[in-house]
């Protein structure tokens, strides 16, 4: 229950919200149904899937729709490896600043010539752009790691609380996803605002104070799904019809595409 619920109540002396609401004035019959529309939104969030699961589902529908069938995958700054699962016909890899557990790939994505141009045919991130010191230089190396064909996909932040780990650099909207990767073929920019009234409080040094509204309330994300050219692609009526399948989802796509909700 929202403090207004819970001040309006005592305003009238009783413990818990009235039955009926013919004892309040008019203004606060209003002030009820502002808190509670307010609650409302709060909780709508709860009628989605679990942020991993929704973001690995949408992950998976749009590698679908991108051709690439198997192969290599490359998850950035992917600790604990939250989306592995989600790809069981590729070979999966992780690449991080530190060796966070075995098998980690250590390097920096801003600048990794290590790593072999070509040498994935997937490579996705979720939560990690926003904590990228120098996001240009990172977008182009993510496309030379790309083979011909590949897909790539990034889930980043618009508004969020701040959340240093270790470092909090940037914002982004789909448009300046679209400009970062402006050498592939971009498939879906969009924005993802489930839960965008969720109350979020963080954790920590820099866990928000709550005040009569909750903690943080504007968690806009970012998504951005592209693929890279291949010359060798057959052209024709075949490539005439992925583009034209291509635009048709980008037409269709919304502000929110997560628009379907559970039945919990």
């Amino acid at each position: 229950m929202t403090e207004q619920l819970r001040r309006l109540t005592r305003r009238r002396g009783q413990t818990e919200v009235p039955a009926g609401e013919t004892a309040l004035s008019p203004e606060d019959v209003k002030l009820l149904e502002q808190a509670r529309a307010r609650q409302r939104l709060e909780q709508n969030f709860e009628a989605f899937p679990h942020r991993t699961e929704r973001i690995g589902q949408h992950i998976k529908t749009m590698l679908g729709k991108s051709g690439v069938k198997g192969g290599r995958i490359l998850e950035i700054g992917g600790r604990a490896n939250p989306y592995k699962d989600w790809f069981p016909g590729f070979e999966y890899s992780c690449l991080d600043l530190e060796i966070t557990e075995p098998g980690v790939i250590q390097g920096d994505i801003t600048n990794c010539p290590e790593i072999e141009s070509g040498s994935f045919d997937a490579i996705i991130s979720v939560d990690v752009f926003e904590h990228i010191r120098e996001p240009w230089l990172a977008a182009p190396e993510i496309v030379r790691l790309l083979r011909p064909g590949g897909f790539t996909y990034h889930s980043t932040l618009f508004s969020w609380r701040y959340h240093p780990t270790p470092v909090d650099y940037w914002r982004f909207t789909p448009e300046a996803m679209t400009f970062l990767f402006k050498d592939l073929r971009m498939m879906q920019s969009q924005f993802d605002t489930v839960e965008r009234r969720r109350s979020l409080l963080g954790k920590g040094k820099h866990k928000l104070d709550s005040d009569a509204f909750g903690g943080w309330r504007e968690n806009w994300r970012v998504f951005y799904a592209g693929v890279k050219n291949d010359p060798d692609a057959p052209r024709g009526v075949s490539a005439l019809a992925a583009q034209q399948q291509a635009e048709a989802d980008q037409r269709a796509a919304r502000d929110n595409p997560f628009g379907t909700r559970t039945d919990r």
